[in-house]
């Protein structure tokens, strides 16, 4: 499965449910796929994606999605542990798992040798999670998310696809656009 044509399956499943996005890759592709003001992109942030998406869910009533990924997730471990904590009955987390870090020169994650992220999820008392390995799978239990109350923790084994163009960094913009949603 490609991450790209993952994502773009995502924004047609999405009505205007908040979407934060790892940095690279991931938020290059969302940006390719659909841009949308409540799209929440992170620069400079590996390993905090789920931990602002946390942030969001505990704050908002509507879903918040969370498009993570297996090296940046493995650097902030105890996310998880605080989402199994918190409950937060609105957050759905999709971890990219491609069992390395491309973001810093394609070294092989811990995945690569065996951790489970779903079973670090079930062991946080995360109780809906999924392991997927093709977008059949993945849109079936991605609309399930949608529809039945979390946390869920998607773990979906993804290939590296062809490269989209970059997406103009611009954090405060980002910010200031998104917080604007909900101020109108």
């Amino acid at each position: 499965m490609f991450r790209y044509e993952a994502t773009q399956m995502i924004l047609g499943c999405l009505q205007d449910q908040p979407l934060v996005t790892n940095l690279g890759p991931t938020t290059d592709e969302l940006w390719a796929a659909g841009h949308r003001d409540r799209n929440f992109y992170t620069f400079g942030s590996m390993g905090l994606c789920s931990s602002i998406a946390l942030g969001m869910a505990l704050s908002l009533s509507e879903k918040v999605i969370s498009l993570d990924g297996d090296g940046s997730l493995l650097m902030n471990l105890g996310t998880i542990a605080s989402i199994g904590r918190e409950q937060p009955s609105n957050l759905i987390v999709v971890v990219w798992d491609n069992e390395e870090w491309a973001q810093t020169g394609r070294q092989k994650s811990h995945t690569a040798f065996g951790t489970n992220l779903e079973a670090v999820a079930r062991s946080c008392n995360i109780t809906h999670t999924k392991t997927v390995t093709d977008l059949t799978q993945f849109k079936s239990v991605f609309k399930e998310s949608l529809t039945t109350d979390g946390p869920w923790f998607i773990v979906a084994k993804i290939e590296e696809g062809e490269l989209y163009p970059l997406m103009p960094q611009e954090p405060d913009a980002t910010l200031l656009r998104f917080r604007a949603t909900y101020l109108s």
